[in-house]
């Protein structure tokens, strides 16, 4: 009785192309996840909370002054769920400004929340921590003075914005309890103090001038 052998094929490796593919597929499906199924909200409420944890639990070793400055990033994350829920801030905007027109897409909102402030934070905390813990007020005054925004919209519009509440109970008491711990270290002048508000306001500023262009950029009758 003839003996039949079974034949392995070897395993073919991958080549670069179908590697780029994938990369590129992968990308893709994080983009539509995050932006066109607008999950990114809910992921920065989740990834906010567990660094306040694990900040808290950082606490002994890092000490308070180091704590409130890294705090800065995490409270940005709550308050952009609050903010960005359901496109709620988009939502406002273009019916307040473009009167039903879009002014500000989900895309752009998504880049300049996440490469703008997040790129922001992350520097200044570095800074705060690396270089000079008086370099890390710009991340303060820049939620500092995004809340007090936000605080004159309602006064303004006489309406509970979207981010309002945060505003009031995480970005004005805390930022404002950072400011005077930082402002009482013995190497603190006004010239840290101006950097940290210039910042602060140029953040601002790019938010307002991306949100300039995007008005620009709209045809007429665009909805």
């Amino acid at each position: 009785m003839a003996r039949v052998t079974a034949t392995r094929s070897k395993p073919t490796m991958p080549s670069c192309g179908d590697f780029e593919l994938r990369v590129i597929n992968s990308r893709q499906k994080m983009w539509t996840w995050m932006v066109d199924e607008w999950q990114w909200p809910k992921a920065s409420l989740f990834c906010g909370v567990m660094l306040i944890l694990t900040l808290a639990a950082m606490l002994p070793q890092i000490g308070l002054m180091y704590f409130l400055i890294a705090l800065t990033l995490p409270l940005y994350m709550v308050h952009q769920f609050e903010e960005h829920y359901q496109n709620r801030f988009c939502l406002m905007l273009n019916k307040l400004l473009g009167k039903g027109r879009v002014v500000l897409t989900p895309a752009a909102t998504f880049v300049i929340n996440s490469v703008l402030v997040w790129g922001l934070c992350l520097a200044s905390i570095a800074l705060g921590f690396f270089v000079n813990p008086l370099l890390g007020l710009s991340a303060v005054y820049l939620i500092v003075l995004n809340g007090i925004l936000h605080c004159l919209q309602a006064i303004r519009f006489g309406f509970v914005n979207p981010g309002l509440i945060t505003s009031i109970v995480l970005f004005l008491p805390v930022g404002g309890y950072t400011i005077f711990v930082l402002s009482n270290l013995p190497d603190n002048c006004w010239q840290y103090q101006v950097i940290g508000i210039s910042v602060g306001v140029l953040g601002h500023v790019v938010i307002l001038v991306k949100v300039g262009f995007e008005i620009l950029k709209m045809k007429p009758g665009t909805t």
